[in-house]
């Protein structure tokens, strides 16, 4: 075999295996901080008003172990940003102290509606949020 023709073969092993091993991209950010008291609660994602979304985000909410005197679950909602986890088209997901709730949403249902996180404790909690 001359030389020519075992460079292009082993160029030729490198973009095939290069084309297995290589693993579909994909992003994800993390939140985190502390809920305060009261129902009002934090805003985590502001309304984007982008009409031309049309993926899905999945969300990994988690309310950290933390002694805060009582059991306590945090609520993270998605809904207009007047009552975002009142109303009847609310996206509300409950998650126990100490555990992780996963949801899969329409990424156009920020288009007019907020993401917060409420508790109802006496002092302030921790949160977590994963965004891919």
């Amino acid at each position: 075999m001359n030389k020519a023709a075992k460079t292009f073969s082993v160029i030729a092993v490198g973009l095939v295996l290069l084309a297995i091993l290589v693993q579909a991209a994909f992003a994800s950010i993390s939140l985190s901080g502390m809920v305060p008291v009261g129902k009002a609660g934090l805003v985590i994602l502001q309304a984007n008003k982008m009409s031309a979304t049309t993926d899905t985000l999945r969300f990994k909410f988690s309310a950290p172990a933390f002694n805060a005197g009582v059991k306590y679950a945090l609520n993270f909602c998605i809904g207009p940003a007047s009552n975002p986890c009142g109303l009847p088209t609310s996206y509300v997901v409950v998650v126990p102290g100490g555990q992780d709730q996963l949801a899969v949403v329409p990424a156009s249902i920020f288009i007019d509606d907020v993401l917060t996180v409420s508790q109802g404790t006496k002092v302030p909690v921790p949160f977590a949020v994963t965004i891919e």
